[in-house]
This record gives structure tokens, sequence and C-alpha cells, in this order.
């Protein structure tokens, strides 16, 4: 078991204080979102507010090197890009991520937000495509299951076929609920990565008013499906 970190915009000092404490826990951090994307702009047309949501991933990438963490989950962007030649200027920005990640040994994860959240790449097969065309082993695309649902497209078939690209699969279902709470197919969906799956699995849910129950659900849903699907 293991955890993903959320980055939300903390400071360099605190950065350093997490990373110093973290390992005392023995808590093992594989993956660090860079979370303030979701109020950054990385396809704005002023320059400025591009620098600064690069600026975030970059600094993310850096925590997650101080936990030895392998993975950071960004964002191609939210809503609408402003910035012309929109696909050119996202790839320019994965392959400078690209060139970090190999000095620090992070992979930076797209993850594909869905037609509700941006009209930009919101389906994993248009996130694999910017990939393809970034050309770098630390630019892999990932999938979440409930974004997915969300486009109106068979989960299990999607990351089924994207399955040995993926960094990370976020298992997720409907309205953010713990795995096995919805409507998704869990069963379906990890037979479907079955043998082509070589990332990270991670559970992803907005808490209810009983946590600790949430988390316990969760846990041993989907560790009764993986000792299932083997």
């Amino acid at each position: 078991m293991w955890l993903e970190l959320v980055n939300d915009g903390l400071t360099e000092n605190r950065s350093k204080e997490i990373s110093e404490t973290l390992p005392s826990f023995n808590v093992l951090v594989r993956s660090v979102q860079a979370n303030l994307l979701r109020d950054l702009i990385p396809l704005s047309a002023r320059k400025k507010d591009r620098e600064i949501a690069v600026n975030h991933i970059e600094e993310t990438m850096k925590l997650a090197s101080a936990l030895e963490a392998q993975n950071v989950v960004a964002v191609a962007t939210y809503g609408e890009p402003t910035v012309e030649d929109s696909m050119k200027k996202c790839v320019d920005t994965f392959r400078r991520l690209s060139k970090l990640g190999a000095e620090l040994s992070v992979t930076v994860s797209i993850e594909a937000l869905g037609k509700n959240r941006t009209t930009f790449l919101p389906s994993v097969s248009d996130v694999y495509n910017l990939v393809r065309k970034v050309g770098s082993d630390y630019v892999r695309p990932m999938a979440d299951t409930m974004h997915i649902y969300d486009n109106g497209e068979d989960v299990a078939e999607v990351v089924g076929k994207h399955a040995g690209e993926l960094a990370e699969l976020q298992l997720r279902d409907v309205d953010s609920k713990p795995p096995g709470r919805g409507n998704i197919d869990f069963e379906s969906v990890l037979k479907a990565v079955r043998g082509k799956f070589k990332g990270m699995i991670c559970i992803e849910y907005r808490p209810g008013p009983d946590p600790y129950a949430d988390f316990a659900w969760a846990r041993e849903f989907v560790n009764k499906l993986i000792s299932e699907v083997r």
C-alpha cells in the first residue's frame, strides 16, 4: 500500500519539512499530484500564466524526487485553451518537463479530465496521442475511471486498449464515490488490464461523513477484486 500526495501550493520550506518528515512514519509515497493546476492555466494566452503553471509542475516533480516518488500527476489544462496553436504549446511544455523528469527520474503522468472539465484532449486516447508527440519515456498517459465513464465511454474497453502505456490507473466510481459504491464495473476494468498493465493502481474518491469507513470499504473491495482476477 502506498500514498499519493497532493501538492496544493506548499511553500518551499513546507515541502522540505514534508520530504524530511514522511520517511520517519514509514509511509511510501509513489505519486504526487500537481493539484494547483485546477486553478492555474497551462495553455493561457498570457505567457506569465503559462510559466506559473509549468513552475508548479516542476516544483511538484522536485518534491516527488525528494520523497523518492516515481510519478507526478499533471493535466494538459482545465477548461478551454486561449493560447494560439495550443497543441504545439502543450507538446513543447511536456518536452521541457520531460528533461527535468530524466534528471530526477520522475515520470509526468498526464490525466485525461473528461469532457465536462476540459475541451482540450478530454479522453485517454487524446492524451495518448499527445504523449506520442512528446516522445519521451518520462511523459506518459494515465486514466481515471470516473472521467472515462463521464465521457460516455466503455471504461474497461478504454483502459484495456491503453493498459500497456498507462503510468497510473485511478480507480474512482461515479460522482467521486469509492470504488464499488457506484455504477462502474471494476471487475471488468481489472480483467481488461490483466497481463498488460505495469503501472500503479490508485484508489481515489471524495470522502463522505465517515472517511475511515470509506477507506476500509475501498481497500477491501479493490484487494478482493485484484485477488480474484489474477
